[in-house]
């Protein structure tokens, strides 16, 4: 390019990481980074307007083929493809590949995440022990390329949520519900070393018998999945098995919380139906009772009680030395 510089007038370069400019004398160093800038945030996306006005008949062709109302196929779109921003103050962009693949095929699939398995990223996650819990919600600044928050930004796994003027500030979280769903599916069998296939079965029989009202069914398939684990994991940490615990009651999509926000504390997973609302803690090596406990000091599910919905308490205990649950106690809140 440098030698090509008397033929330019105008270039744009894009997909590529922030590169350094080699000499002062450089024709390159003209060049401006509008990678993080207000005014060229939306350019490469479909932007919640563009969607709303210039694609509102895909919108409707899209609802009537999933049988939805218009609202609610604007929510299924805005969930599963929405969220990317790419400068402090950008437009919500969706997803252009996705969106235009679900117009296509008019199913709500993920289109964008099965171009590939991202292996690098989740070797550089598990080598420098990273708390993939934490990918839920992250603050950062200008990191070193060691980290692997700058590769995961980078790469659209993760995008910009807020930021804090005052200590210059970035809040990163997933995207949306197809990033979060894809990624956690590839990282689930690298911690538990069991097929994905079986991995999806778990989690769909899982919501299944919660929708049913099962609880006790519930905890006896999570009771066996963790038991198929193998056993030679080099890993057995509390922190390795709260992290699995994460990903697999993650993987039930939309339904599900993890860590949630309290006044004074944050419960493990609450997963919200329509009629009902199960709040779980788990204990590592403790009791349930103690679990139970802890829901109820800690006020986890205070914030669920005024919408009428039924609030069911689950306490549950894994016990360490069979690596799977020991036990549980199951109450109605107050």
């Amino acid at each position: 390019l440098k030698g090509l510089g008397q033929y330019l007038r105008f270039l744009f370069i894009t997909g590529i990481s922030k590169f350094s400019q080699l000499s002062i004398f450089s024709e390159l160093n003209n060049l401006q980074n509008i990678s993080m800038r207000d005014d060229f945030s939306a350019l490469c996306g479909i932007t919640e307007e563009e969607l709303l006005t210039q694609l509102k008949p895909d919108i409707e062709r899209m609802a009537e083929a999933n049988d939805e109302t218009y609202e609610e196929a604007c929510l299924h779109l805005k969930r599963q493809y929405d969220g990317y921003h790419f400068s402090k103050a950008c437009a919500d962009i969706y997803n252009p590949f996705s969106l235009f693949n679900a117009f296509n095929s008019k199913e709500y699939k993920n289109y964008w995440f099965s171009t590939g398995t991202p292996t690098f990223l989740i070797d550089i996650l598990r080598h420098a022990d990273f708390d993939v819990r934490a990918l839920e919600g992250v603050e950062a600044t200008d990191e070193q390329i060691t980290s692997p928050i700058p590769v995961l930004y980078q790469s659209g796994y993760l995008t910009i949520k807020g930021y804090d003027r005052n200590f210059q500030i970035y809040r990163l979280a997933y995207p949306n519900g197809e990033v979060r769903k894809g990624f956690i599916e590839s990282l689930l069998p690298s911690y538990v070393h069991l097929p994905a296939q079986n991995n999806t079965f778990y989690v769909v029989s899982f919501l299944r018998d919660l929708m049913k009202g099962d609880v006790e069914s519930c905890l006896e398939r999570t009771r066996s999945f963790f038991a198929s684990i193998p056993n030679d994991l080099e890993n057995k940490t509390e922190k390795h098995y709260q992290t699995i615990f994460y990903l697999l009651f993650r993987l039930m999509g939309q339904y599900v919380e993890s860590e949630v926000k309290s006044s004074v504390g944050r419960a493990d997973v609450v997963v919200q139906l329509q009629d009902v609302v199960y709040v779980f803690e788990f204990k590592y090596d403790g009791t349930p009772e103690e679990a139970l406990a802890q829901i109820d000091s800690k006020q986890y599910a205070i914030p669920y009680r005024a919408d009428g919905r039924r609030v069911v308490k689950i306490g549950v205990n894994f016990d360490s030395s069979t690596r799977t649950i020991g036990g549980w106690k199951i109450a109605k809140a107050d």
